[in-house]
């Protein structure tokens, strides 16, 4: 069984890892922040889809750090290497909030994230 892993302390950010990626990838870094996504959001209480890349085999590019996208992400993607596959696991606080993001991700939500 896969290990998760409190990436926060506070479960706010916890990362399964579902493949390994090769012992000698590299992981995103201060000198090399930019990493490509191919991922899947969805919603903890019910599995819907609210966000994919894997529909039009799309790649998401962002810097890590930067705050460009949710916190979560921010911090999960720092720990990752280029090929791992992980499920991340997010409370609101670490993702969209208390608002959430309507009409696709309600109020106050927890979300996964598979990238």
């Amino acid at each position: 069984m896969a290990e998760t892993i409190d990436l926060t302390g506070d479960g706010g950010v916890l990362k399964t890892v579902i493949r390994k990626a090769k012992d000698d990838a590299i992981s995103p870094s201060d000198s090399l922040p930019l990493v490509d996504v191919h991922y899947e959001g969805t919603l903890a209480e019910n599995g819907e889809v609210f966000d994919t890349t894997h529909e039009d085999n799309s790649i998401f590019s962002f810097e890590v750090g930067q705050g460009a996208v949710i916190k979560a992400w921010d911090i999960a993607l720092r720990t990752m290497k280029v090929g791992e596959i992980a499920k991340i696991t997010c409370r609101p606080e670490y993702a969209y909030g208390s608002p959430g993001s309507p009409p696709e991700i309600p109020a106050k939500f927890v979300c996964h994230f598979t990238s």
